[in-house]
């Protein structure tokens, strides 16, 4: 029974340690680092999960050194608060991720007929296009379009000159002028 007093003795100790104001900050510097605002959603959560690992930190320091000298606990605690509230964030983003629901945007895009068409067009005329292209102007049109990459890093990709790429870009030009004179 002593041992359990002890103990509640040590966690009394220890929640009195981290609420005082220069302790405290250890807490919130170890939030700062990790990107968690006061504005965030999980701000809340992050602190309480960040004070009940500080009281079990401190309870580790004081029976593995046996003293309280609080520069070294606050060292000691800035390090081992920052590495467990980053497990403890990774998985609370883990579970979050399982769990999204459908935003507002993305079920007015289902329901909008109007813009399922658009892009079902935009498809057709892509594979069209890419039915008149030559290997390269594929690749061309993939860098370009899929990768969104500028002309300069197509032709590092494709280990040719800027000069082709636009030559072959021009040809392309040409080739929608010609088959698809709707679109102009």
């Amino acid at each position: 029974m002593p041992i359990h007093n002890e103990d509640e003795q040590l966690t009394q100790q220890a929640f009195a340690f981290i609420t005082h104001e220069s302790n405290s900050r250890v807490l919130y510097g170890v939030l700062k680092r990790l990107n968690v605002r006061p504005g965030d959603p999980n701000f809340d959560d992050a602190v309480s999960e960040g004070r009940l690992i500080y009281v079990a930190v401190f309870k580790d320091y004081v029976n593995a050194f046996g003293e309280q000298d609080a520069d070294a606990l606050r060292r000691y605690a800035y390090q081992r608060l920052y590495w467990r509230l980053l497990d403890w964030l990774r998985a609370s983003t883990r579970r979050l991720s399982h769990q999204s629901e459908l935003s507002d945007t993305v079920v007015n895009q289902l329901q909008n007929t109007e813009a399922t068409a658009i892009d079902m067009e935009t498809h057709d005329f892509i594979n069209r296009l890419i039915a008149t292209c030559t290997p390269t102007e594929k690749k061309l049109l993939s860098l370009l379009l899929d990768e969104e990459m500028t002309i300069s890093r197509a032709a590092k990709s494709l280990h040719v000159s800027r000069p082709t790429l636009y030559k072959h870009r021009e040809r392309l030009a040409a080739k929608l002028q010609t088959h698809f004179p709707e679109f102009f």
